[in-house]
Formats: C-alpha cells, sequence, structure tokens
C-alpha cells in the first residue's frame, strides 16, 4: 500500500476517475453528517488565518482495469460518502456562482466545473471524476452536468444533500459573492487535508473492505454479505450481475410508495434462522458465509430472491396470492412477533412447496396466534421468544408439520382455559397493548359473520365506562350508577376487556351518560354492541358479567389444539 498527505485539488488533478464499486452501500448521508461537515467548513470560513486545516480522514483506492486510451479508474474501497458529498459541495458553489450569470461568476463556476468535476475532452462516462453506484449515478450525474433535476430525483439522498449545501452557501453569502464563494472553493480543496491509500493491483478490494468494517468502519451486514457475494464474481462480471440479479434483489426490500422499506439484514438473519438453527445479531455476516459457500452467486441471489418475496409477504400481507393467507398474515403483524418471522417463513416455504394445504397452513398460523394472545393475556414472559421460535421451526416433523409444531409450543407453556379466564378478570388489556386489544375486538365482531363487509378503518376502541369521570353533570351520573366505590370500580374496570367496544362514534359519545352512551352504540351497526340493548345501568356487576362473556368466547375463537403427548 502506498499513503500519502493530499488536498483535494491534487486528488482530482490530472486524467482519472474515482469509481465507487458495485458491492459498496449506495450514498446514504443525511443531516447529521452534513451538519458536521458545515460546521467544519464555517470554522475555517470564520478563522483569521488561511493556513489552518481540519483534517477530512483517510481514503482507500485500488487501481482499477486500465486499457490503452481509456481513463485511469481506481475503484473507492473507503470514502466514497465523504468523495460524493465534495463533489456535491463543488457543484453547489459552481451553481451559485452561475446563477449571479456575469463575467466574472461565470469564468469561476467553469474552473470549478473543468478542474473538479469533469474532464471537457471526454465523453460520456468517461467525463465525470467521481461515478458513482448505479442506482445513485443518475442523480449524481444530473447534477455535475446542470440538469434539471425531475421529481424522482429531487427525492434521493443525492440531491437532497445538494440542496443542503447550496443553501448552506445562500447563508454564508457575503457582500462581495465571488470572495466568499472563492473562500468556500478554497477550503473545499486546500484546507481539508486528508491520507489518500493506494493499495496495489493484485491486493484484494473486498478483503480490504471486510477488514476496514473489522476496524470499525460502520457497516451493515448486508453491507458485507454483498461484498462477499460480489468477491467471487470478477470485476468485469459485477456490472451485469449487479443489474441483472442482485439489483432487483435489493429493490424488493426498497421504500415504495405504498410501503416502508424492509431490513435487509433481518431478512439474511431470518432467513438463515427458518431451519431452526439461532443466529445472534453480531453474528449474520459471518453464518452467512459459512452456509452459503457452496453455493455460486447466481444460485445464492436466486434462492435469496425466492425466500426474499416469501418474507415480503409476512412484512406486507397485502402481497400474498391468497385473499386468506393475507388476512392470517395481517392478523400477525397486530400481534407483533417479529422474533416468529423465521418460524413463519418455514410454514409458508412448505406451503409454496405443497407440503402444506392452505387449510392446514392457515390453522397453523391461527394456532401461533392462540399461543402468543393467551401468553400475553396471562402474563407469560416474551423474553424468551428469539430463542423460543427458532427451536419451534427445528421441531417441525415433515409429516406431521401441525401436530409436531403445537406439541413443542404446548411444552413451552400454551395456557389453559383456566388460566386464561382468571387472568382475564384482573387483565388491564387496553394499557397493556392496544393492537392486540383491537385483534381481539374485531375478531369478535368478525365471529357474528356479518352479510356485508365492516369498515374497520372506520372504527376505533370505546370505553364504555369513559376513561375520565370528571365533576360535572355527565361525572355525576355516572359516580351516582357507580356507588360510592366508583373510584375503586373505575380503576380497576376502565381498560378491561369487558369495558370495552367497537365504534365509530368515538367523538360523539366522550364521556356522555350510559344512556346516551348506549343509544349511540345501537346505531352504530357493530354487533358487539348489541349486548347493551338489555343493559338498564353499568356497574361494576354487569361489567364483569360482559367481561365474562366475552373472555368465554375468546377462548372458544384461540383454543389450545389437542395434540398427543
Amino acid at each position: 500500500m502506498d499513503a500519502e498527505d493530499q488536498f483535494l485539488q491534487s486528488v482530482f488533478a490530472g486524467e482519472k476517475q474515482f469509481v465507487i464499486p458495485v458491492f459498496q452501500r449506495n450514498y446514504s448521508w443525511g443531516t447529521d453528517e452534513l451538519d458536521a461537515l458545515w460546521s467544519d467548513v464555517q470554522n475555517l470560513l470564520e478563522a483569521d488565518s488561511l493556513s489552518e486545516e481540519h483534517f477530512i480522514g483517510t481514503f482507500v483506492v485500488m487501481p482499477g482495469n486500465h486499457r490503452p486510451g481509456t481513463v485511469p479508474e481506481y475503484l473507492v474501497i473507503d470514502g466514497q460518502q465523504r468523495l460524493i458529498t465534495l463533489t456535491l459541495f463543488l457543484s453547489a458553489i459552481r451553481d451559485y456562482a452561475a446563477e449571479v450569470n456575469d463575467e466574472r461568476h461565470n469564468s469561476f463556476a467553469e474552473e470549478i466545473n473543468k478542474k473538479y468535476l469533469i474532464d471537457e475532452f471526454k465523453d460520456g462516462v468517461e467525463k465525470f471524476k467521481v461515478i458513482s453506484r448505479a442506482e445513485d449515478r443518475d442523480a449524481l450525474f444530473t447534477i455535475v452536468e446542470q440538469e434539471s433535476v425531475d421529481e424522482n430525483l429531487a427525492e434521493t439522498s443525492i440531491y437532497q444533500s445538494y440542496d443542503f449545501l447550496y443553501s448552506k452557501i445562500e447563508e454564508v453569502n457575503g457582500d462581495d459573492e465571488i470572495e466568499t464563494l472563492d473562500r468556500l472553493k478554497q477550503i473545499i480543496i486546500q484546507q481539508l487535508p486528508l491520507v489518500m491509500i493506494t493499495t496495489s493491483e493484485d491486493e484484494n478490494p473486498y478483503a480490504i473492505f471486510e477488514t476496514l468494517n473489522e476496524r470499525g468502519l460502520q457497516l451493515e451486514e448486508s453491507d458485507l454479505i454483498r461484498n462477499h457475494v460480489f468477491m467471487q464474481l470478477s470485476l468485469t462480471e459485477q456490472d451485469r450481475f449487479n443489474d441483472e440479479h442482485w439489483m432487483p434483489f435489493e429493490q424488493k426490500f426498497e421504500e415504495t410508495d405504498d410501503y416502508s422499506g424492509v431490513d435487509l439484514t433481518e431478512f439474511y438473519r431470518d432467513y438463515m434462522m427458518r431451519t431452526g438453527e439461532y443466529v445472534q445479531k453480531n453474528e449474520i455476516y459471518h453464518q452467512f458465509k459459512r452456509r452459503t459457500s457452496e453455493m455460486t452467486p447466481r444460485e445464492l441471489v436466486d434462492e435469496l430472491s425466492y425466500y426474499g418475496d416469501l418474507y415480503l409477504w409476512i412484512q406486507r400481507p397485502e402481497t400474498a396470492p391468497n385473499e386468506e393467507l393475507t388476512n392470517a398474515l395481517r392478523r400477525l403483524q397486530y400481534l407483533e412477533i417479529g422474533t416468529a418471522h423465521q418460524l413463519v417463513l418455514n410454514l409458508l416455504y412448505r406451503w409454496d412447496s405443497d407440503d402444506l394445504s392452505i387449510d392446514e397452513l392457515l390453522e397453523t398460523l391461527h394456532g401461533l396466534e392462540s399461543f402468543v394472545l393467551r401468553r400475553f393475556i396471562c402474563g407469560r414472559s416474551t423474553r424468551g421468544y428469539y430463542r423460543t421460535f427458532p427451536i419451534a421451526a427445528r421441531s417441525i416433523e415433515d409429516d406431521d408439520v401441525k401436530g409436531s409444531l403445537f406439541a413443542y409450543l404446548k411444552s413451552q407453556g400454551w395456557p389453559d382455559d383456566t388460566e386464561l379466564l382468571d387472568n382475564i378478570l384482573r387483565f388491564d388489556m387496553y394499557n397493556r397493548d392496544k393492537k392486540k386489544t383491537w385483534l381481539v375486538l374485531r375478531t369478535l365482531e368478525e365471529q357474528f359473520g356479518h352479510k356485508e363487509p365492516v369498515q374497520y378503518d372506520e372504527l376505533t376502541i370505546e370505553h364504555v365506562m369513559p376513561q375520565t369521570i370528571d365533576d360535572n353533570e355527565w361525572g355525576d351520573e355516572w359516580k351516582a350508577m357507580l356507588g360510592d366505590e366508583w373510584e375503586r370500580i373505575h380503576d380497576q374496570w376502565l381498560h378491561a376487556l369487558g369495558n370495552l367496544t367497537l365504534s365509530g362514534y368515538n367523538p360523539e359519545l366522550s364521556n356522555r351518560p350510559f344512556d346516551e352512551k348506549r343509544e349511540l352504540l345501537m346505531e352504530s351497526h357493530v354487533e358487539l354492541n348489541g349486548y347493551f340493548e338489555e343493559c338498564d345501568n353499568w356497574t361494576e356487576k354487569t361489567i364483569r358479567e360482559r367481561n365474562q362473556e366475552l373472555a368465554e368466547r375468546l377462548a372458544s375463537i384461540w383454543r389450545v389444539p389437542q395434540v398427543d403427548d
């Protein structure tokens, strides 16, 4: 390796390009990193001496393939985020000067452009000093070439960083624009020293990348896995493999108009744990290398893409190929058991491989609901779930998937009806978990078998006895109905299942007296509220009775399956 102290002025001097390899992560600097850079630049801008400096860090590059007649390439192994950001900074200074549109400013802008951003004697991609990963390339090239930015590019991290830096230049612009802009340019190219480490051509860029991570470079496990896959390809194969296989796989997990992004690192972990072998969070990359060592990059990406589709059904139930399955997976989302995703992935694979019928799959997923919900109501600890569900996946027997899985879960403590009904009397359901409470109430309502679909999105959880009993006319009516012990009753039963229902009239119901609430609840067309038709009052006795009735219905819906010991 060759290490040399340099400034950006010399880094960009001459005929060369800095290429971000495809195994690197996308550009990802946000406000925190940009604020830190701007603070350093501003300190230098306000300093009395032009000789003050701020060290910007170490960059690691290695020579790429260089053919006669082409621009020499350097692969950026470490420093791509800073290198791209400095390119954006120079672009923003150039563009601010060009906006003035007089001879002096135009000449200044042209100097920045031709010395530090492009090679005016080259065409196409060869003219750019910095070439980002393909996913970032359109935004970066559009900015460097001073083209108009469309709505999609305006949402990219590249453009938002450029916009941030441009706005900072506007803030510090003094009376003499050229002087301020020239000072900013000088700071970027001459007052931010760096160490440029150039490796020899026969060194392995992927191994260097991995070593840098071990020494503290902040990388996701998914970045290291990407690096590991591309390590098995020659540099000439990488772009095509990335375009045709790897990028389409990774893009499945990105944020869309309809869905939030899905964490790739978590997917890799659940993918590896789907057969029951536990993987610690800090071992994802190393375990991935070990378990996929016999697979070619193409075999690997094909398998990852396949399991990725199944995994996204879990994260985005609406994308599942079956309406019943969509409903079942959506219900699991309310339970918030991410620790069971590897088990669910195992079951989805078995169904997709015709080892399970759709009825068996749905029954198994419903059993998982019962296990989690009953333990939740009975106050059982969830701390061990990170081990329980991978072992559950390992316990599955091919010839009896449902029975073997249920037998294992039962051995881990699946509360029976006696324990469930006893605990639900004292259970503060609403306060403990609103999502699970919503799932319970919605499921109880669905059991009535509506002829027309209920618009559940328009319903909210309503407390029959209100959450606050004030010192006013309505409050006095509630105190009179509840009796002398109204404070104890309110405290004990407020969030119990028996005091909860669904309604589309939540604002109207407010803290009204029971007689007025009952009339509104009866108008809601929610079958759960038919119970109140026969209630003349709402007291501790009636809340307890409804609590018992709903608890028994809950127990019958989420049964403990009979399995052989």
